[in-house]
């Protein structure tokens, strides 16, 4: 009996703790838009790793590098309500997720004579730590070969 009731004491305190755990952990942000606090200029490090495909070549060719103290600076995208223009580059415009305000995401599709390929981009703002994250990815076939782009960037604020 005393088991019983041990256990049943023990079962309790145990859904009361995980449920207020919920509670804490429910992300509340992400419903709020912080646009206008990401709006700046961030530094940081990129990293960047390209693999180069060529038609003639067996072994594709890799190049990595971390770079310190990059800068990258976001913008309001003009004529768009909810997007971000990444350096300054109109065709850079990243749009703001629907189920995250502190995320932007797009996706690019392309097809040529000689080219196709998608470039994707994820921007993630952490408003309480005024940190910036940018993952970018471009994969490219051509006739002559291939190019495979990982971009990542985390940087902070500068403060003006």
């Amino acid at each position: 009996m005393k088991s019983l009731l041990f256990a049943s004491i023990a079962l309790l305190l145990f859904l009361t703790t995980s449920c207020q755990k919920e509670e804490l952990l429910d992300p509340t942000l992400s419903n709020v838009d912080y646009r206008d606090q990401l709006i700046g200029t961030y530094e940081g490090t990129l990293s960047y790793k390209d693999v180069v495909q060529v038609e003639d070549s067996p072994t594709p060719k890799t190049e990595a590098e971390v770079l310190e103290a990059q800068t990258i600076k976001i913008e309001k995208a003009p004529n768009t309500s909810n997007g971000l223009i990444v350096d300054g580059n109109p065709l850079n415009i990243v749009p703001q997720s629907a189920d995250d305000k502190n995320k932007y995401e797009d996706v690019l599709l392309y097809a040529g004579k000689d080219c196709s390929g998608h470039e994707n981009y994820t921007l993630l703002f952490f408003p309480q730590e005024k940190r910036l994250v940018l993952k970018y990815k471009h994969q490219r076939t051509c006739t002559v070969g291939s190019l495979d782009r990982h971009n990542f960037f985390e940087g902070k604020m500068k403060t003006p």
